[in-house]
Formats: structure tokens, sequence, C-alpha cells
């Protein structure tokens, strides 16, 4: 006891060693024990995140590699194991690169599916204020006001679109649309 009296008192340890007054030894070993603890479960925590990230990759490894390529070479697109079915289905990611949205606008434009793009028009209106947001964007600039004007394609609009033009074999540049494509094995459990 006198020992861990010591190392309380050593102001070097603390900044303000009188706010350990309440300390006993028993809450010392406590605390310590906790910290362990703590520290325990963020280790397992840690390793068991690992753990998972890994059998995500397993698992995309077989269902987008592995079943797709030997179902392929085996000529099927479906088949039942174990009270499971499994068929072939397409699979599409898509997201523009930043750096290439003007490009990819401009060539939905040119190609005719420029209606997925959307138009929103922004403005912020002080308080009491409220009446005037129903006014068009003419009236707006004619009293003054500077609405933002931002274009976009949601998210599963573009995936839609670029599955529509992979299925039906148009030429599309994946890369403009930042798309992945694939075949995947889609597993349904009876």
């Amino acid at each position: 006891m006198k020992q861990n009296d010591q190392i309380f008192e050593d102001d070097a340890m603390f900044a303000d060693a009188d706010t350990l007054t309440d300390v006993t030894a028993s809450g010392g070993k406590q605390l310590s024990n906790l910290v362990r603890q703590l520290n325990s479960l963020m280790v397992q925590l840690d390793d068991a995140e690992e753990h998972l990230k890994s059998l995500k990759e397993e698992k995309r490894r077989i269902e987008f590699e592995q079943i797709p390529m030997l179902m392929d070479e085996m000529g099927i697109e479906r088949v039942d194991v174990d009270g499971a079915t499994v068929e072939l289905k397409p699979f599409v990611q898509a997201s523009i690169p930043v750096d290439r949205r003007d490009e990819a606008y401009n060539w939905l434009r040119e190609h005719g599916h420029d209606s997925i793009i959307k138009n929103d028009i922004i403005v912020s209106f002080g308080r009491g204020e409220d009446n005037l947001a129903g006014d068009v964007m003419y009236e707006l600039e004619q009293k003054g006001f500077h609405p933002e004007q931002k274009t976009h394609i949601h998210a599963g609009t573009l995936k839609a679109f670029v599955k529509e033009q992979v299925t039906k074999g148009n030429s599309i540049d994946l890369d403009l649309f930042g798309a992945f494509v694939a075949r995947t094995a889609t597993v349904k459990r009876k």
C-alpha cells in the first residue's frame, strides 16, 4: 500500500495530484483491469473486422469469378444444389467520375439519353418569404434572387441506364460512366 501511495503522490505523473485523494488501491486495480479488458475487446474487434473483410472478399471472388466462369464453361444458367438455386444474373455498378461528369453528360445529350439528367434549381429564402418559393425561375431572377443550378443523375437511374444499354448490346464507354459490368451468381435459398 505504501508503494501505491508513493506512485499517486508523484506530481511528475499527474498534473494535479490533489484530484487523486479519493483513489484507492482497489479502485486503481479495478480501473487497470477495465482498461486491459477494453484493450482486449478492441483487439478482438479489429481481428473480427479483418476476418469479416476476408470473408466478404472470398464471397465476392466465388460469386463474381469462380461460379460464373464454371457455369459458362458448362453452358448452364441455373443449378440447384442442396436446396439452393444458383442463377447467373447481370450485375451493373456505375458512378460517373467527377472529372468526367461534363463529358458523360454531353455524351448522353448527343445520343438522346438526356432525359436521365436531372436539373435542380436551388433557392434560399429568408424568414417570412415562404410564399416566394412558388415563383418560377424567371420571376426569381427578376426579383434579384440568384438561384443555384445543379445537374445530376440519380445513382439508380444511371445503373439502370447502363444495364439497359449493355443488355441491348449498344456501344457505351463504361469508363466514362464509372461502370462495372459482370455476371454474378445469385443464390436463392429454399
